[in-house]
């Protein structure tokens, strides 16, 4: 991402609640920006951002000088207002992801961080990403919206990415015992899916899914069979285990005879209350059918469509065990609300 094209932006807003104007810079983030950034972090949650580079100085450098991590300031003056970040990955990953959008307190109710959001995606857009992908908070709808407003389609939730009790910011986070998040996708360069092989259990759910992606798909959707038996060769398995959150993120990349013994070891390693598991399983394999009924045999459920990501298509599974989610409490947009009464149908069967 070359963020030394990318021009500033200048707007004048106004607060909704006094009509006070003021001129806002919006621009890519320099090294000099450090500060601020952990400024922001620091007022809005205190220590306990999951994102832990913002802390520190030097790992917040490295990771934006080595291309991964893209961050987008909005200032007043000499004043930081907010940040966003843009992740890119390479080489499995074809995505750009609308990560972290933290903004202070003093400069909310100007609409700043839709300018923001517009201005983030335009530049991801134009370097011609498979999609934008973003995880939002389900302890309020704002940025939902915002998302839904610039184009996003709500695609999924994960459940248990983080403890609610380990947070601190400056909005009411319920009486989930584990926080959520609610994902939503920008279709930008990926227009066909191909083929995906979809149980019938979700069929009806994954259809409305794609079709308002607008992307083209062609769904092979029934019961597995002897057909569908996994290939002869060991899974590929990405793991990724976060120990302070008690979260584990599963990434399924080649389905294997011994996925299920697998996924199993690893259960058993974090059987602990509070641990939850997001299982990434592709679906462009005919081996998925079959993948898909065992994990919801081992209490898997699943939770949504990762896709248009990579040239894989995806579905997210998740584990959450005994953990308690109040869901009443969550805030959420009316797409998000219909996607998750469907997602708790798909919960609620395999507890």
């Amino acid at each position: 991402m070359s963020e030394n094209k990318i021009q500033e932006r200048y707007v004048q807003l106004k607060n909704h609640k006094t009509g006070e104007a003021k001129d806002f810079v919006l621009r890519p983030f320099t090294d000099k920006d450090v500060e601020a950034v952990i400024q922001c972090v620091r007022e809005e949650y205190d220590d306990t951002y999951y994102r832990r580079e913002y802390y520190d100085r030097d790992l917040l450098l490295k990771e934006t000088g080595e291309g991964g991590l893209h961050l987008f300031m909005a200032y007043c003056g000499d004043d930081v207002c907010g940040i966003q970040s843009m992740i890119s990955y390479a080489p499995e990953e074809t995505r750009f992801e609308a990560a972290s959008q933290i903004f202070r307190k003093k400069y909310r109710g100007y609409g700043l961080p839709y300018e923001l959001v517009k201005y983030t995606y335009e530049i991801g857009s134009s370097l011609s990403p498979s999609c934008i992908y973003a995880s939002t908070v389900v302890f309020h709808n704002i940025t939902q919206s915002m998302c839904e407003d610039a184009g996003m389609v709500p695609v999924a939730f994960n459940l248990g990415s983080h403890i609610t009790s380990k947070m601190h910011n400056s909005y009411m986070l319920g009486s989930s015992e584990k926080y959520a998040q609610a994902i939503l996708v920008l279709p930008v360069a990926k227009k066909d899916a191909g083929t995906v092989f979809v149980h019938p259990d979700i069929k009806d759910t994954v259809c409305d899914l794609y079709s308002q992606l607008g992307a083209t798909v062609d769904i092979v959707s029934r019961r597995p069979d002897t057909e569908d038996a996994f290939c002869d060769k060991d899974s590929s398995l990405n793991v990724k285990i976060n120990e302070r959150e008690q979260s584990i993120c599963i990434r399924v990349d080649t389905i294997g005879n011994d996925l299920i013994d697998e996924v199993r070891k690893i259960m058993a390693d974090h059987a602990e209350k509070l641990w939850t598991i997001q299982l990434i399983l592709p679906v462009d394999d005919r081996s998925s059918l079959l993948a898909y009924e065992l994990l919801v045999k081992e209490g898997f459920f699943f939770s949504g469509l990762r896709p248009l990501c990579c040239e894989h298509e995806q579905i997210f599974m998740n584990h959450t065990g005994d953990v308690k989610f109040c869901f009443d409490d969550f805030s959420l947009t009316d797409r998000f609300t219909k996607l998750l009464d469907q997602i708790k149908k798909y919960h609620g069967e395999n507890r």
